[in-house]
């Protein structure tokens, strides 16, 4: 059988005796395409396009502080609109999936309610002003919602697209709002910074008033300043010096009491006057009284006394010579040497032994004598050594204060580079927070007017150019293609189902079959004859398949009307299904 081959002829027998495969499958399939073609719902599509605008003022003049793409804004918005809250509220208002709601959980309803919204993005090819490149770009969109009722598709899409105009213009003026909130918290903050850094620069400046960068020119130049003020005061002090020993010599050589007076005007001698005076009496008063006389004795005693003290004046010379002598050596010798000198220190001790003698001797000489110094030279050396005193004294105590300047100032130019680390941080921080705080608030200053631009709605905005419509045809199921592809599957599954069963078939019905096996023609072929009693079976055999059919088809029939749809709805769909075609 597998090499014999069959004709026309062949396969239109096999047909005929094999139709009962051919037709029940048609039929069956057939129904079915037409059965689902009616019965499918009608789902209704209501749509909107949004365009998306630029803004009005030049992005030159006014930048925008909302700078995400469309299509990143467009997802944003989506996924906003299509949370829970949202999507509950609408199925609430419009009472959607009612049926669903009773059976299924609302988490099954919402992603169904999901897969019904769709946002498509329309890109058109413009021209990248930036680079001058050609470029796609999103001019606008599409918003979709699909129902089953085509009153609800409009309504719902309606209300999608109002979400999506108030969410956009929400979420640009919150941007915008956060981002002017955002820089101006940033600017106050860095203005609390910047006072606080410029305090404390200011109090690190009051505490290293000396020792900053600034001041270090200052510094060497007043040092420089002090030391030749202190080489000069050296100076001043040897001339001073000097000169007090000069007039201490000279002094030491004029008598104080040379113009002295007493009470009652009389003119007191000095004691070698007296001296010389009793001397010229003396040898008168001898000759003309006697030894014993008082006024010999007086005159004698008092001669002797007076040599006696001019014996001590003398010793006082000497010490005042001797201290004057030193007093030169010492001028010579700080001329060349410091005061630390050995030989300077030796002097210096010898000449304060020789002041203390000269002042104890001077003190027992003139301790019985209370007359005050009337001679002018006197006092006019007097004078001239005190203010030479006077000098040096004040030299000395000028040149402490010098010293210890001098020492400060190198105190701080040693301290400088220290304290210049710490200053130099202090004013780069502050210079750099500075240079932030413009940076900031200029910033600020461009989001306040963002910000503006949003609340006056100038900039980038969508606009409704298409409202949704109430759809006047479903945009699915396709019955056409589902009628016609049931019929392509009927045909299929007869032929098929008959091609099947003669595979499965192996008993011989042809002639062909019998020379194939033979390989000789039979001489005749004998028809099969039915008896009477086959043909009353196959009769009763046929009547039990039609009225199991029937049964079926009514069994069917009232399944389909009272659990799927009505008989009279499912008529008028068919009849709307057949004008449609």
């Amino acid at each position: 059988m597998e090499n014999q081959t069959l004709d026309i002829k062949d396969y239109l027998k096999i047909v005929k005796k094999r139709r009962k495969f051919l037709i029940i499958p048609l039929i069956v399939i057939a129904l079915l395409s037409v059965i689902l073609a009616v019965v499918l719902p009608s789902t209704f599509r209501s749509a909107a396009t949004i365009l998306i605008e630029e803004q009005e003022i030049p992005s030159e003049l006014v930048k925008s502080t909302v700078t995400t793409f469309a299509d990143q804004r467009i997802q944003i918005i989506s996924q906003r609109i299509m949370s829970r809250s949202n999507l509950v509220e609408i199925i609430k208002k419009y009472d959607l999936y009612a049926d669903d709601r009773k059976s299924k959980t609302e988490e099954v309803i919402l992603e169904k309610m999901r897969k019904s919204i769709k946002v498509e993005t329309i890109s058109a090819d413009v021209i990248d002003p930036r680079s001058g490149a050609p470029t796609k770009a999103t001019i606008a969109f599409a918003l979709t919602f699909d129902d089953h009722s085509a009153v609800l598709a409009q309504r719902v899409a309606n209300e999608l697209t109002s979400l999506f105009l108030k969410e956009n213009i929400k979420s640009r003026t919150e941007s915008a709002e956060n981002a002017a909130l955002f820089l101006s918290e940033e600017a106050r903050r860095l203005k609390d910074k910047i006072q606080q850094l410029q305090g404390k620069l200011a109090s690190f400046k009051e505490h290293n008033l000396h020792q900053l960068p600034e001041a270090n020119q200052l510094n060497q130049q007043e040092l420089s300043s002090l030391n030749n003020q202190l080489m000069s005061l050296d100076s001043q002090e040897r001339s001073a010096i000097e000169r007090r020993f000069y007039l201490e010599g000279q002094l030491a050589q004029i008598d104080p009491n040379a113009m002295a007076t007493n009470a009652v005007g009389n003119r007191v001698f000095d004691m070698k006057d007296r001296l010389k005076e009793l001397q010229s009496q003396y040898p008168s008063l001898v000759a003309r009284y006697s030894d014993n006389h008082p006024d010999v004795i007086k005159t004698k005693r008092e001669i002797d006394s007076l040599q006696k003290e001019i014996g001590s004046n003398t010793d006082l010379n000497k010490l005042n010579a001797e201290l004057t002598e030193t007093k030169a050596e010492l001028a010579v010798l700080l001329k060349q040497y410091s005061d630390k000198h050995p030989d300077v220190i030796k002097l210096q001790k010898q000449m304060s032994s020789l002041q203390q003698a000269l002042t104890e001797a001077g003190q027992t000489s003139y301790s019985n004598v209370n007359i005050e110094p009337d001679n002018p030279a006197y006092i006019t050396l007097k004078s001239q050594l005190e203010a030479a005193t006077s000098d040096i004294k004040s030299i000395d105590f000028t040149r402490e204060k010098i010293k210890a300047k001098i020492e400060e100032l190198r105190n701080d130019l040693m301290q400088s580079p220290l304290v210049e680390k710490d200053y130099m941080d202090l004013v780069q921080e502050l210079n750099n927070t500075n240079q932030r705080y413009q940076e900031v608030s200029a910033r600020e200053m461009e989001a306040q007017i963002s910000q503006q631009l949003e609340i006056e709605k100038k900039g980038e905005r969508f606009t409704l150019i298409d409202p949704p419509q109430e759809p006047l045809e479903p945009v699915s199921p396709n019955r056409i293609a589902i009628l016609f592809l049931g019929f392509v599957l009927a045909i299929a599954g007869g032929f098929g189902t008959v091609a099947l069963a003669e595979v499965m078939d192996s008993s011989i019905h042809s002639e062909k079959g019998i020379a194939n096996i033979l390989g000789v023609t039979p001489l005749a072929t004998i028809p099969y004859l039915e008896s009477q009693a086959e043909k009353q079976k196959h009769r009763a055999q046929r009547q039990i398949l039609l009225i199991t059919a029937l049964a079926i088809g009514l069994i069917a029939t009232l399944i389909f009307h009272f659990l799927f749809m009505p008989l009279d709805v499912f008529w008028y769909k068919l009849l709307r299904v057949a004008g449609g075609l």
